[in-house]
Parts: structure tokens; sequence; C-alpha cells
């Protein structure tokens, strides 16, 4: 009995340890900047409490299948990061396409999960 109550709170603990360690393994912000439809700038932020959360909800996405090539892209959210900074356009209903600066736009389109969080938290609804 007294080994049994052993082995399953080693496998508990395991458990959890592995579960902990897949956390948010998203990139860190250093920078975040909104921009509505008017091209005003409705939030700048380098506070880290902020950008954490900013941080979880803009990461929080899904590469985005089927979506029509239409799509009215009418934000800008800039995010900076140690690896340097991106330029996303963005829709009301949350899907978003990175831009590079000098190159064709990358074609790949992201749903953001938690999108009304995220323009919420941006100022941008």
């Amino acid at each position: 009995m007294y080994k049994l109550l052993i082995k399953k709170t080693l496998i508990l603990l395991f458990t959890t340890l592995l579960l902990s360690a897949c956390g948010n393994n998203h990139p860190k912000l250093t920078s975040y900047k909104a921009f509505d439809e008017r091209f005003t700038t409705v939030i700048d932020t380098q506070d880290p409490l902020e950008l954490e959360k900013i941080g979880d909800l803009f990461y929080d996405r899904q590469e985005a299948t089927g979506v029509e090539a239409n799509l009215d892209f009418v934000y800008l959210i800039d995010v900076t990061t140690a690896e340097g900074s991106h330029r996303w356009r963005c829709t009301k209903t949350g899907y978003c396409q990175e831009r590079t600066e000098g190159a064709a736009p990358n074609r790949e389109i992201w749903f953001l999960e938690q999108y009304r969080e995220l323009y919420t938290l941006s100022k941008l609804n």
C-alpha cells in the first residue's frame, strides 16, 4: 500500500512538472503599438505587465486556412521582441498578416483566438 502511494505521488509530481514546462513559449514582447483604421496610435506601451498579457493574447493564434483573399485589413500592430520588430495588419474579425519592409507581403494569414480581448486591451474597439 505504501509503495503504491509513493508510485502514484511520483507519477503525479512528474506529470505536474511536465505540464508546467509546457507553458507559454512565445517571444517576449519589448514594445507594442497599435493603430486604428484612421492610423491613429491607440496604444504604445513598453510596460512589462501589459506586454506579458498582450503577448499571451497576440500569440494565441492559429494559421487560417481557406480564408478569402480579399480580407479588409484595417488595423496595424507593431510588435518588438529581442529578435526585432514586426508589423502586422489585422481585420476587425481577428485575422492578421505579417508585413515585411521592402518585400512582398507574407501570404500566411493567422487567426487570433482571443482577438476581442486583445482589441479591447489595445483600445481598437
